[in-house]
């Protein structure tokens, strides 16, 4: 069994004769705590509901035009408080009789309010929605779940896709110069300017790659987020975050690329006139891509399932989303559950592409332990 919630929303365009002279200003109750439902308590109601029998001692009556909805005629007393202590009032109690079903998910209901003000009959109209709440059971929670929520999974996966692709390629290029950094090498004929200067970007590349290898990526985002605010948008730092933490280990990875590139690719250039600079750009550094993409795409992959840990710096991507929708339910079961189906699909999607990539490019992959 499961409830529902109602929504009402007054539509003034339905007023009777002399709209403005004999407005009847009317307040609906919960049933479960008798509070007023305002405009946004009626959106997030799943009890039932009181109507008033009287406004300034008018009688009022109703009709309600619905499937889910009915009213008890039998005139109820609730006690409700005001600003002079707890006064009695009758009511109209309105009962859910049936849910929408779960594929469904709402329906339409109007109530119709009719009262006698100086012998003129007053109308007015409210027009809502009865909602199905989640079933109790693994299954309809699980439907219900996606249905009602799939646009918000939607946007948590594009925005988890986003942060990863865009982490890895923003990686990939910083990446690319730590490791040709990491790897530079004095000569007898460098000059000691030069030596001091090779020393020192290789000492910044290793110490750059050390700690961000060696601290966890959501200690990072916190530290620059809660720390900096950096960029002063959650997701731009996020972003950030991610290039800089994937940066350090595909550097690794270009960097035993580049070495397993045998030394005669390099001396043969150097036969050919080419200086260091255009043997890597041209000959060592695309041989060693090529090597490395495998493990450069698995690190694409492992982003995907990693960017969940932006979630403590406020992003709202996947897995955040879920986080969200088990705030509105407390059904964490369910929730999670198409979480991880949605990670494993976008993770098994990128690798089958990747697969195929790599067997069209005939790629031998080199054997590198990537991430986090």
């Amino acid at each position: 069994m499961f409830g529902t919630i109602v929504s009402l929303v007054p539509n003034n365009d339905a007023l009777a004769i002399n709209q403005e002279e004999h407005q009847i200003d009317v307040s609906f109750y919960s049933a479960y705590n008798y509070q007023t439902l305002t405009q946004d308590k009626l959106q997030n109601i799943n009890q039932d509901f009181y109507l008033p029998v009287e406004y300034n001692q008018i009688q009022l009556s109703y009709e309600i035009h619905s499937n889910h909805l009915q009213i008890n005629d039998q005139i109820e007393t609730i006690s409700l408080r005001t600003n002079d202590g707890y006064v009695n009032t009758e009511v109209y109690h309105v009962e859910i009789i049936e849910n929408p079903s779960i594929w469904k998910q709402k329906d339409d209901f109007e109530i119709i309010l009719t009262a006698f003000v100086d012998e003129e009959i007053i109308q007015q109209h409210y027009i809502g929605q009865v909602i199905a709440q989640i079933p109790d059971d693994f299954l309809g929670g699980t439907i219900y779940t996606v249905i009602k929520y799939s646009q918000m999974f939607l946007d948590g996966s594009l925005k988890t896709l986003a942060l990863a692709l865009t982490g890895t390629i923003a990686g990939f290029v910083i990446a690319l110069v730590l490791a040709s950094m990491n790897l530079l090498e004095t000569t007898n004929q460098d000059s000691s300017f030069s030596v001091f200067l090779k020393k020192t970007m290789n000492i910044t590349a290793k110490l750059y790659i050390t700690i961000f290898r060696g601290t966890p990526m959501i200690v990072q985002a916190s530290f620059f987020w809660y720390g900096f605010g950096l960029f002063g948008n959650p997701f731009y730092c996020g972003l950030f975050v991610v290039s800089i933490n994937t940066a350090a280990y595909i550097a690794e990875i270009i960097r035993g690329g580049i070495q397993s590139i045998d030394k005669g690719q390099t001396e043969a250039a150097y036969g050919l006139g080419m200086n260091h600079i255009q043997t890597m750009i041209y000959v060592i550094i695309p041989q060693a891509i090529k090597n490395a993409f495998p493990a450069i795409g698995n690190e694409f992959i492992v982003n995907i399932k990693d960017t969940a840990v932006l979630s403590v710096i406020g992003i709202f991507e996947l897995f955040n989303q879920g986080r969200k929708i088990t705030g509105m339910h407390y059904r964490q079961l369910e929730v999670y559950y198409i979480v991880g189906i949605i990670y494993l699909f976008l993770t098994y999607s990128v690798s089958t592409v990747l697969k195929r990539v790599e067997i069209k490019m005939d790629l031998q992959p080199l054997e590198i332990t990537s991430s986090n």
